[in-house]
């Protein structure tokens, strides 16, 4: 037999050994896998995968401290690293395959211990599991009809939730005014807290995923009935003392003094509060008018100015062309002197560590809310990030002329397609809570959902992923000069 067969078997074999080896998992790759899966939340929706993966890399580990075998560790690391990926795989399609149940689940997590019952919550855990179990194994027909029985307890567990998260509160402040005496005393808005008592049990009942709805209609009914027992409250001490009566009514004039007087007008003690609210309404209008025409002035000097110019230097054509952008500056730079003022008074609202403020070059404003964290997979809004979402209401409700547009992004943990759908969830359920809350708004509000195509950190830390996986609120400056009523929102404070 000739030499040269056994020669080219040789250099094959080493050729392969030698491949083999280069694309042969380190331990730091196998580490990544397993850290991805994780945070793509596979121990929850990929277990056995991701359980096979942790022990493959542990006892490669393992082999690593006692120097074993090598080619032992390497298959190790091999097996670790394909089960994470198929981990971090089936737990995107299950969480985009059953992202309702998986919301319903997190909605009852997030809400905490104390609104749900121990025998539910096992139970309902119990049938996710099936869910979970049937899907890794790819029955997807079986996973389905199980999805449909831990549906069935999940609805039950939120709605036994929802009425401690939600109508309880209402029925604690609508009690608490009865005892005040807020029939007699403050009928209307009683009547109202019921009402809306009334509106969040139906809601709870039809719909118990409508959590944002929920808490708008909670906080709604325990102000009225906060306000009616303040109401009720006052009546009381009055009828006790009929003195205080004066009391108060010197204590009130005195407020609307101290604002007459900065608006630099007078009131008569003998004018109804109707007509002295009429008047300071008024006397703001004059001012806010006042205001206006002084910037239309000078926007008409500025102009007859540049027209004049041109006239002179014969070159009116190009001339237009810098007036516009002259206008088009001045335009933006007053608008960035009246963000700035007001971002100044925002700066109380919130803790930086918290939300971030930014003021881009086109005078638009960004809240960029750092702890507005969801869970991985998940749109479902945090029940304590409430507060700070009610806190970028009241700051939409200082810029009241302003579009606003909420922007979701993600690390890049998962794939593109995964992340850009799961951004716009996000995005459209922040634009949902906004919407809840602020049901007067007329700007248009929208969302947009951004992927992991707009990061500002690295992502290759965790500390990046985290600031990657944000929402930014979007107050947009007007993008042109319309008119020289919208040019200004100091027209609406």
């Amino acid at each position: 037999m000739s030499f040269r067969p056994f020669f080219l078997l040789f250099i094959s074999l080493t050729a392969f050994s030698f491949t083999q080896s280069v694309h042969a998992t380190t331990l730091n790759e196998a580490k990544q896998a397993v850290a991805e899966a994780e945070a793509l939340r596979a121990a929850e929706f990929s277990p056995a995968h991701f359980n096979n993966a942790r022990k493959s890399l542990s006892q490669a580990q393992n082999l690593l401290i006692k120097r074993g075998n090598h080619d032992k560790i390497r298959e190790l690391l091999d097996r670790s690293a394909s089960q994470a990926a198929t981990a971090s795989k089936t737990a995107q399609q299950f969480s985009q395959n059953f992202s309702g149940l998986v919301e319903s689940r997190d909605r009852l997590q997030l809400a905490g211990d104390e609104y749900t019952r121990d025998d539910l919550a096992e139970r309902s855990e119990k049938e996710f599991s099936r869910v979970v179990e049937a899907a890794e194994k790819g029955n997807m027909k079986k996973a389905r009809r199980e999805a449909v029985n831990a549906r069935r307890t999940l609805k039950t567990e939120q709605i036994v939730a929802a009425r401690e998260q939600f109508a309880r509160p209402i029925g604690k402040a609508v009690a608490n005014a009865r005892n005040n005496r807020a029939r007699d005393y403050a009928p209307k808005a009683l009547k109202e807290a019921i009402k809306t008592q009334k509106q969040v049990e139906s809601l709870i009942k039809s719909d118990p995923d409508a959590q944002t709805r929920a808490y708008a209609l909670s906080q709604q009914g325990k102000r009225s009935a906060q306000h009616a027992s303040r109401i009720a409250d006052m009546g009381s001490k009055f009828r006790k003392k009929p003195q205080r009566l004066e009391t108060w009514v010197d204590a009130s004039d005195a407020r609307m003094a101290i604002l007459a007087s900065a608006l630099d007008i007078q009131l008569d003690r003998s004018q109804t509060p109707e007509i002295q609210l009429s008047l300071l309404k008024q006397a703001i209008v004059d001012m806010q008018n006042e205001y206006q025409a002084q910037l239309n002035d000078a926007d008409k000097q500025s102009r007859d100015l540049t027209e004049k110019l041109a006239k002179y230097e014969g070159d009116m054509a190009n001339m237009e062309g810098e007036l516009a952008d002259m206008a088009e500056i001045r335009r933006k730079l007053q608008l960035k002197r009246e963000a700035e003022a007001k971002i100044k008074r925002l700066t109380k609202l919130f803790n930086p560590d918290e939300v971030e403020i930014l003021l881009t070059p086109d005078a638009d404003v960004i809240f960029r809310m750092k702890t507005l964290n969801f869970r991985s997979g998940s749109a479902v809004i945090p029940p304590q990030a409430y507060l700070l979402l009610d806190n970028a209401i009241k700051s939409i409700e200082i810029f009241p002329n302003r579009n606003v547009r909420i922007e979701g992004h993600t690390d890049f943990m998962g794939s593109n397609a995964y992340n850009q759908v799961l951004s716009e969830r996000r995005a459209n359920a922040v634009k949902e809570y906004l919407h809840q809350n602020m049901p007067e708004f007329t700007p248009e509000l929208s969302a947009l959902g951004l992927g992991e195509e707009s990061p500002i950190a690295n992502n290759e830390t965790a500390a990046g992923r985290t600031k990657n996986r944000r929402i930014d609120i979007i107050l947009v400056a007007p993008r042109a000069a319309l008119d020289a009523s919208t040019q200004s929102e100091a027209t609406a404070h």
